[in-house]
């Protein structure tokens, strides 16, 4: 048998060149060689799939390692008659000798530096979407929070429809100021019954008046300053 150069350089190609057979048998063998002691691998079933799998593994044993630069042969088997014979051959190299291989620094630093890029920038992105995710958290809570009471008592809106609605409560007539004249002048000193007094009186005109005296209080811990904006409001 004539000894030929490599034809194929990539796992690829031979496992193509095998596809191109409908014959599932096939022999690999070290060197140039038909024999015996050459063989290393062979296959002679009848599954295709079967025979190209086993095939594909033999050729990753090659290259898993990089010292075998041995050149082979693989020979695609056939029936003829009784006979198992050859019927197509090509030889193939996976690995190549060092001194063709000279080592090169500055494509190992390109190949290394843009795995790195690779790396950072996939890191930039997650580091980016967990940032997003977090302002969108803050932003819903900040909503949450502008949702309630807080968010209630800031609309211009809503404090100019409180201050409607303590002013009719509180005053929401000339008669009803009438009658509590006695209330705001009489016992200077007894905060507690003006407290009852007046508390008496609303009544008579808020169906809702620990609803509401409750939402003035919580005015007058949460925003101080818009609560006495409408007590003095009202004692003008």
């Amino acid at each position: 048998m004539a000894t030929w150069k490599p034809e194929l350089h990539t796992a690829d190609a031979v496992l193509s060149y095998y596809d191109q057979f409908d014959n599932a048998g096939y022999s690999v063998y070290a060197g140039h060689k038909q024999d015996a002691q050459s063989c290393r691998y062979t296959y002679t079933g009848e599954d295709k799939n079967i025979g190209r799998e086993q095939l594909q593994d033999a050729l990753s044993s090659i290259l898993s390692n990089p010292d075998n630069t041995n050149t082979y042969c693989i020979v695609i088997l056939g029936q003829k008659g009784k006979k198992i014979e050859a019927i197509n051959s090509i030889t193939f190299q996976l690995n190549k000798h060092q001194a063709l291989q000279p080592y090169q620094p500055q494509q190992m630093g390109i190949i290394g530096t843009s795995a790195m890029l690779g790396e950072l920038n996939s890191l930039k992105s997650q580091v980016a979407a967990l940032q997003m995710q977090l302002e969108e958290d803050e932003e819903e809570e900040e909503e949450a929070e502008e949702g309630g009471l807080a968010g209630f008592f800031k609309n211009p809106q809503m404090q100019s429809m409180l201050l409607q609605t303590l002013q009719g409560i509180l005053m929401p007539t000339t008669t009803k100021v009438t009658n509590m004249a006695g209330v705001m002048d009489g016992a200077a000193n007894d905060q507690d019954a003006k407290i009852d007094e007046a508390i008496e009186t609303l009544k008579q005109f808020d169906a809702n008046l620990g609803d509401d005296l409750i939402l003035l209080a919580q005015l007058a811990l949460n925003d101080p300053g818009q609560f006495n904006f409408l007590i003095k409001m009202l004692r003008k």
